[in-house]
């Protein structure tokens, strides 16, 4: 099957070098994020950068924000803070907030553009929203929804086991028929 080599190769990776990334890297890596599509090109989303850094309070606070199993991502130099609010796009009936679809089209952007840099990312929900908005400043109004983490491959070796482990295991996915339909929901892809 014909298919862009950087979703082939893409997986949420925990071994990472601390090795900090150059800036320009980085600076790529944000322009993808806003080449994003988004709805009546709104672009609603806030992405903050916070480098590895032990005597910086921003960092410390979001390291302190992220739950005990993400500890494997303080050995990461760049953390990236993706946050919206549903009134930054378009708001359509039956609740549906385009803001946080945008938000994701963002990230994936970033995270295909990170793949073909050879650096790894790992988008994480594992965090204390107040624990995080509160160490960062970031406006009440905004909703932060994940913290991926960026950085060249590291030594797996260095990881818990269970971390591990999951760096060693086959990629799955479900199967098309239990995740798409033709015509109406009745009919499972074939």
């Amino acid at each position: 099957m014909d298919m862009l080599p950087e979703l082939l190769g893409r997986r949420a990776r925990r071994a990472l070098s601390n090795e900090v990334l150059d800036k320009t890297v980085v600076s790529r890596l944000m322009e993808a994020a806003i080449l994003a599509p988004s709805c009546f090109n709104n672009q609603p989303w806030r992405i903050l950068a916070v480098e590895r850094n032990q005597e910086s309070p921003e960092y410390l606070g979001l390291a302190e924000s992220l739950t005990p199993g993400n500890a494997w991502a303080l050995e990461a130099p760049l953390l990236l803070v993706f946050a919206t609010a549903a009134h930054l796009d378009c708001r359509l009936d039956a609740g549906r907030d385009y803001a946080f679809f945008d938000l994701g089209q963002a990230a994936m952007a970033l995270q295909l553009q990170a793949q073909r840099e050879g650096l790894y990312t790992h988008p994480m929900a594992g965090f204390s929203p107040s624990k995080l908005k509160n160490a960062l400043k970031m406006p009440l109004e905004l909703v932060p929804l994940c913290v991926v983490a960026v950085g060249k491959p590291g030594d797996p070796e260095k990881l818990a086991e269970g971390p591990r482990k999951s760096e060693f295991s086959p990629r799955s996915r479900k199967a098309l028929n239990e995740v798409a339909f033709w015509g109406d929901f009745s009919n499972p892809w074939a």
